[in-house]
């Protein structure tokens, strides 16, 4: 997981970053429409997001096998957690379609508070349990996930 302020973005080596920071730059990210928005066809899509988040028992943690994830938190905050891949246990069977598979945590959890201006990466295979709530804020979260192909 790298986690930091999107003013920082640049300074990691994230694959198809130009398109991303033109992407942000380009859009008033606040007012996009929730939906899916191909950028560089299934290559680069960002997933816009607007929800409440909830309590972490209710979600569960997630690895994507073709994909990375960069999570960047428009408006309101959320807990994004981490776990150790040998400490999960396989809830679905890995949907190749949707590029997913759930798991339940069965040893530590650690977790990072992601607010507005600040974004999260998730490499593929690196399990993760965002959209949680956490003690001190509740509202709604906007919230835009580039889906950046890896293989």
């Amino acid at each position: 997981m790298i986690f930091d302020t999107i003013d920082r973005l640049s300074r990691y080596k994230i694959p198809q970053l130009e398109e991303i920071l033109k992407f942000i730059n380009n859009y008033d990210c606040a007012n996009l429409i929730d939906g899916e928005t191909e950028i560089k066809g299934r290559q680069l899509f960002v997933r816009i997001m607007s929800y409440e988040p909830k309590p972490a028992a209710e979600n569960r943690f997630e690895t994507h096998r073709n994909y990375m994830d960069v999570q960047y938190v428009i408006s309101g905050a959320e807990l994004m957690q981490t776990a150790r891949p040998e400490d999960l246990k396989a809830l679905t069977e890995y949907d190749e379609k949707g590029d997913y598979q759930f798991f339940q945590a069965d040893g530590p959890v650690s977790g990072q508070v992601v607010k507005a201006g600040e974004f999260a990466v998730f490499y593929p295979l690196e399990p993760h349990r965002p959209s949680c709530r956490y003690e001190g804020h509740r509202g709604a979260v906007k919230k835009l996930i580039f889906k950046v192909r890896m293989n």
